[in-house]
């Protein structure tokens, strides 16, 4: 499933339903789909989740070292991860720019 995130602030973002959950859940929201922030409420949700994703990150950079030694053993053409970290910056800048107009942001 595909969750889609909108505010006029700036285009639509699309997640895989598992990552959204992820992301809303750091946002300190329920797994409700579809849902909204009010403009209020994006500057809090922002904050919440740029300090989750921080966590996230730490954990995340011990992980990678630790795959980085066991590939440096194997032969190219291996799965990539991407971390979540890296897949939330549209999100942020969209959480950034709802928040400077003051716009709300939904999803569904």
């Amino acid at each position: 499933m595909i969750v889609t995130f909108k505010s006029k602030a700036s285009g639509d973002l699309i997640y895989f339903k598992d990552v959204a959950l992820k992301l809303l859940q750091l946002m300190g929201r329920d797994d409700k789909v579809p849902s909204a922030l009010y403009a209020d409420d994006v500057a809090t949700a922002l904050t919440q989740l740029q300090q989750g994703l921080a966590a996230i990150a730490d954990s995340e950079r011990e992980k990678a070292e630790q795959a980085e030694a066991a590939l440096a053993n194997q032969p190219a053409g291996g799965k990539v991860h991407v971390s979540l970290t890296v897949r939330a910056v549209p999100l942020l800048e969209m959480l950034q720019k709802a928040q400077k107009k003051h716009c709300p942001v939904l999803w569904e």
